[in-house]
C-alpha cells in the first residue's frame, strides 16, 4: 500500500475536502496517510509525494495569487497540478511552460468527514463562541449529511441566499453590476413567487446601507440550519464567488441533488457536468427567472435534473471519489 504524504501550508477552508478525500481513501483501505505543515508558495494549494511523483491541488479563488511567479516556479517541479478553477486562457496566459501538467479539478465546499483530524480538531475562541451561538463545528458537517436523495414534489421549492461583494473583496470589474443583480433577484424572486421562495442577502455592512429588508436572519444563514433549508428545497440558484470562481453553494447543491439554476461558470469542471442535464445557467435577472418558470412548472424536469446531480455526485464530486479521479489522472491505480 502506498503511503500519501501531504503537506499543507495552512488550515484553510478551501484545502478541507481535499484532505476528506484522502482521509475517506485511507479509511477504506486503500493508501496510507502522514500529514504536516508545509511552506508553499500560496496557501490554497496542498502537496501531496506520492509513488515518487509530487502533485498539487489548488483550491485558490480564480488566479488570484499573491505571489503568481512564485506558483510559476513551483508548478514546474509538480508532475500534476490539479486546479479548481481551471481556464485554458488563464493557464496559457500565467504558466505557459507548465500549462500541460494543469488538470481540472472540479466544484469545491467545505465538507469533512470522521478522522479528518488535521480540520476537525483545531479550535479557536471563535469556536467557543460560534457554539455558543449555536453554530456546529466543521466536525460536524461530514460529507453525508450533504447527501439527498433526488425527490420529485410538485409543491416546489425555490432558494437562493446571496452575498453582497465590495472592493476589498474581489477583482470583479462590474462589481456595482453584480450587487444590483442579486438585490433585484431577490426582489423579484420574493414578488413573484412569495411563499414557494426563500431568498434574501447575507447580513454584512454593505448589505445593512443598501438593502436592510432583504437581510436575512442568523437562524436561517447558520449552516447547520441553512444546510437542512438546502436540503428541503427543490430549484437553488448559485451565485459567482470570490474572484470569478465557482462558488461553494454550487458544490453543496451538487452533493444534495438539488435542480440548480446557476451563473454563468467563468472556469471549467471535471465529468459531463452540463448545461441543461444538470443545470441552467443565466448572467440576467430575466435570464434566472426564466429558468425559474421553466422548472417551477415542470416537476418532472426538476427530478431529472436532481437524479442527473446524484449521479455526478457519485462519479466525480464525493470527496474519496474526487480524490480518487485525481490520483488515477495521475498515474496511480488504487
Amino acid at each position: 500500500m502506498m503511503t500519501a504524504e501531504i503537506k499543507i501550508p495552512a488550515a484553510t477552508p478551501h484545502l478541507c475536502s481535499v484532505v476528506t478525500g484522502f482521509v475517506m481513501l485511507e479509511a477504506q483501505g486503500k493508501i496510507r496517510l502522514s500529514v504536516s505543515g508545509s511552506e508553499l508558495p500560496s496557501d490554497g494549494i496542498l502537496e501531496v509525494r506520492l509513488g515518487g511523483k509530487t502533485l498539487a491541488y489548488d483550491m485558490s479563488d480564480g488566479y488570484n495569487f499573491k505571489r503568481p511567479e512564485a506558483v510559476s516556479d513551483y508548478l514546474k517541479n509538480c508532475d500534476c497540478y490539479f486546479k479548481r478553477s481551471f481556464s485554458d486562457s488563464l493557464n496559457e496566459k500565467f504558466f505557459p511552460d507548465s500549462k500541460e501538467k494543469i488538470q481540472k479539478w472540479g466544484f469545491n465546499y467545505l465538507v469533512t468527514c470522521k478522522g479528518n483530524s488535521y480540520f476537525n480538531r483545531r479550535k479557536n475562541i471563535m469556536t467557543a463562541v460560534n457554539l455558543l451561538r449555536g453554530r456546529k463545528p466543521l466536525s460536524y458537517f461530514t460529507y453525508d449529511r450533504f447527501e439527498c436523495e433526488p425527490d420529485r414534489k410538485k409543491d416546489q421549492k425555490i432558494l437562493f441566499m446571496t452575498r453582497l461583494w465590495t472592493a476589498d473583496q474581489t477583482t470583479e470589474k462590474n462589481l456595482d453590476a453584480v450587487n444590483t443583480m442579486r438585490i433585484e433577484l431577490c426582489n423579484t424572486l420574493r414578488r413573484e413567487y412569495g411563499e414557494h421562495c426563500l431568498t434574501g442577502i447575507y447580513d454584512g455592512d454593505y448589505a445593512r446601507k443598501i438593502c436592510p429588508d432583504l437581510i436575512l436572519p442568523n437562524s436561517l444563514t447558520r449552516k447547520n440550519d441553512y444546510l437542512e433549508t438546502m436540503k428541503g428545497s427543490d430549484i437553488c440558484i448559485g451565485s459567482t464567488g470570490l474572484h470569478g470562481s465557482i462558488g461553494w453553494k454550487t458544490g453543496e447543491y451538487v452533493a444534495a441533488s438539488r435542480a440548480i439554476i446557476n451563473e454563468k461558470f467563468n472556469y471549467e469542471v471535471t465529468g459531463d457536468f452540463e448545461i441543461g442535464k444538470n443545470y441552467f445557467d443565466f448572467d440576467s435577472v430575466d435570464g434566472c427567472m426564466a429558468h425559474v418558470e421553466k422548472l417551477f412548472s415542470d416537476p418532472d424536469l426538476a427530478y431529472q435534473i436532481k437524479v442527473n446531480n446524484r449521479n455526478y455526485y457519485r462519479n466525480y464530486l464525493r470527496p474519496d471519489v474526487q480524490v480518487a479521479n485525481s490520483l488515477k489522472t495521475a498515474g496511480f491505480d488504487i
